[in-house]
């Protein structure tokens, strides 16, 4: 798995801690301590799945389109990350019994993890994430 995931989830717990408030990029940046072209891309995969909104201008910034407990780690995965737990598998020998047919076992394998996976992820939301972090 990558870290946009990580990352995403970091920029939308970080705006549900300031759900009061717009929220610049460089502050959330700051927050996430990643290159702001980095961030840059994932604010706008997050904005495009509407899950934030954005404003232009000197009152700008960035806010949750949805309340925390409504955000789940699901939907952030599968616009980040899907499908990047299945394995990339070398060419093999096509004589051989294993390597003719073990690339497709573990995608299959893989695949069926990564729908556990997502199940899983449906009972997480960001204010789980929030409430988590505030009773460390």
């Amino acid at each position: 798995m990558n870290s946009d995931f990580s990352i995403a989830v970091h920029c939308v717990a970080y705006l549900a801690q300031k759900q009061s408030q717009r929220v610049t990029s460089e502050d959330i940046a700051q927050s996430v301590s990643v290159h702001p072209a980095r961030l840059r891309k994932i604010l706008s995969i997050l904005r495009k799945e509407n899950i934030i909104t954005s404003k232009e201008g000197a009152k700008g910034g960035f806010s949750l389109n949805d309340s925390p407990e409504h955000i789940t780690l699901d939907k952030i995965f599968k616009i980040t990350s899907e499908e990047t737990l299945v394995p990339k598998c070398p060419d093999s020998n096509e004589n051989c019994p294993i390597g003719r047919n073990l690339s497709n076992i573990l995608i299959r394998v893989f695949h069926n993890a990564e729908e556990h996976f997502l199940n899983y992820l449906k009972g997480v939301t960001i204010k789980d994430i929030i409430d988590e972090i505030n009773s460390s």
